[in-house]
C-alpha cells in the first residue's frame, strides 16, 4: 500500500528534525530507565490530531543495551489503544511475499531471474510493459518486480492516475488481485523498459502474489500462513478478507487514509500481496528476527534478496522486496545509528532489523499523514537507545 505520494517531502522533514534533534543528542549518556520514559515521550509526541494521527504503537527491542519497550499512546475506536492491538501492515506486508518468493528459490521451484512470463499467462501481462511502442513483457524477471526496476505502473499511486482515493470513495468496493491488475492494463502506462530505472509498484507485487500462486497451486493466503505465520506461531497475523489468525480475530486498530477511517471497508482489499497483512507488535518481532536467523529461508537467498542496489528516495535503499534506512544519508551527524533492515508502509507503519546487533524496531502511527513523523520517531528512539550507559 505504499506509494511515493506519500513520501513526498518526508526527507526534509526528517532533516529539520534532525537538526534540531542534534541538539538533544549533545546531552550526557543517559540510565536505561530514563531512556524508556524517554521513549515513550516520543510516541506521546507523535500524536497529531492535525494529520489524523490518532495512536502510535512502538516497540524496540535492543538487546546490546538490554532494552525492551512496548508502547500505544493515543486511542482507536474509542478506546485507549493496546499494545497488542492488530492494524494494518500495509506495505510492510511486501517482505513477506519476498519471504515467500526466497522459499521458493530455496525449493528450487522458481529463480530470482526467471522470465515471469514463465508462471503467468501471456493475457495477464498484456500492455502492462509496453513502453515507446515496444512490449517488454518476455524480458521481465521476478527480481525486476521486487525491486520495482520492471518498468510497470502502479494501480494504487495517484500520480499513476491510481486508485488511493477509492479506498474512501467507494468503501464497499471488493477488488481482486485480477482486476487491480487489469486496472493497469487498461488505465496506466508503463514507465520504462526493465531494468532501466526505478518506479515504486504495487502491482508488481500483485503480480508476484500470482506468480506464488502459480508455483505452489495454493493460494497466496495459504502460502503465508503455512511457510511463516503458522511455524512461528504468530498466532494474531492474517491475510485481511482471506484467512483468519489463530487467536480468533479482534478489533484492528483505526487506519486514516487522507482524512478518512478505512479499517473496516471492503475497499482495503486493494492490497494482498502488496501490503494486506494484519498483525501486532510481537508478531512483526518474531518474524523479521526469525528471518534473519535463517529460520525461513537460507542465508544465502536472503543475501541475495538485501542487495541494496537502488534509491527509494535519499536515505533509503531498496533490493529485492526489502528497504535499507541510511541515516548518515538524511544527516551525516546520524552515522553512528545503524543500516536498519526491512520496510515502511503508507501508514505509518515501520519493521527494521540490524543482524550486528539482533535489535528489532516496530511502529504502527496509523495514518497515511504519518509517513514523516514515523521516521522522526525511529530516528528519536533509536538514537534514545544508543545514549543508554
Amino acid at each position: 500500500m505504499m506509494t511515493i505520494i506519500k513520501i513526498i517531502g518526508v526527507v526534509v522533514l526528517v532533516l529539520v528534525a534532525a537538526i534540531g534533534f542534534l541538539y538533544w543528542l549533545s546531552s550526557k549518556p543517559i540510565m536505561k530507565d530514563q531512556a524508556i520514559s524517554d521513549i515513550k515521550g516520543i510516541a506521546d509526541k507523535s500524536i497529531n490530531d492535525k494529520k489524523s494521527i490518532y495512536s502510535a504503537l512502538v516497540y524496540i527491542d535492543a538487546p546490546q543495551k538490554d532494552l525492551t519497550v512496548k508502547y500505544a499512546a493515543g486511542e482507536s475506536n474509542g478506546e485507549k489503544i493496546k499494545t497488542d492491538q492488530p492494524f494494518h501492515v500495509a506495505s510492510v506486508g511486501k517482505q513477506f511475499t519476498a519471504t515467500l518468493i526466497g522459499r521458493l528459490i530455496d525449493e528450487g521451484k522458481i529463480k530470482l531471474h526467471d522470465p515471469v512470463g514463465l508462471y503467468l499467462d501471456d493475457a495477464l501481462l498484456d500492455n502492462l510493459f509496453v513502453f515507446k511502442g515496444v512490449d517488454y513483457k518476455d524480458l521481465v524477471t521476478i527480481q525486476q518486480l521486487l525491486s520495482h526496476t520492471s518498468g510497470v505502473a502502479d494501480y494504487f499511486a495517484l500520480k499513476d492516475n491510481g486508485l488511493m482515493e477509492s479506498l474512501y470513495q467507494t468503501p464497499d468496493k471488493f477488488f481482486t488481485p485480477q482486476e487491480l491488475v487489469k486496472y493497469t492494463q487498461e488505465h496506466q502506462t508503463a514507465y520504462f523498459a526493465p531494468g532501466n530505472g526505478y518506479h515504486y509498484s504495487d502491482t508488481g507485487y500483485i503480480l508476484l502474489g500470482l506468480i506464488i500462486e502459480s508455483a505452489t497451486k495454493k493460494p497466496f493466503h495459504e502460502n503465508l500462513h503455512e511457510v511463516i505465520f503458522d511455524p512461528l506461531s504468530m498466532k494474531d497475523t492474517y491475510l485481511m478478507f482471506y484467512s483468519e489468525p489463530q487467536n480468533g480475530k479482534r478489533p484492528i486498530a483505526e487506519a486514516w487514509v487522507n482524512g478518512h477511517e478505512i479499517s473496516q471497508f471492503q475497499s482495503v482489499s486493494i492490497d494482498w500481496a502488496g501490503g494486506g497483512v494484519i498483525s501486532t507488535l510481537d508478531d512483526l518481532a518474531v518474524y523479521i528476527r526469525a528471518l534473519y536467523q535463517g529460520r525461513i529461508i537460507s542465508p544465502e537467498t536472503l543475501e541475495a534478496l538485501n542487495q541494496f542496489d537502488y534509491e527509494f528516495i535519499p536515505g533509503i535503499a531498496y533490493g529485492n522486496g526489502f528497504m535499507q534506512m541510511q541515516f548518515d544519508k538524511f544527516m551525516p551527524t546520524l552515522r553512528f545509528l545503524p543500516k536498519m533492515t526491512g520496510h515502511m508502509g503508507v501508514l505509518g507503519t515501520q519493521l527494521f532489523y540490524d543482524a550486528a546487533t539482533d535489535m528489532v524496531y516496530v511502529s504502527s502511527l496509523g495514518s497515511s499523514d504519518a509517513t514523516a513523523a514515523s521516521v522522526q520517531t525511529m530516528i528519536q528512539t533509536l538514537s534514545t537507545v544508543y545514549r543508554i550507559k
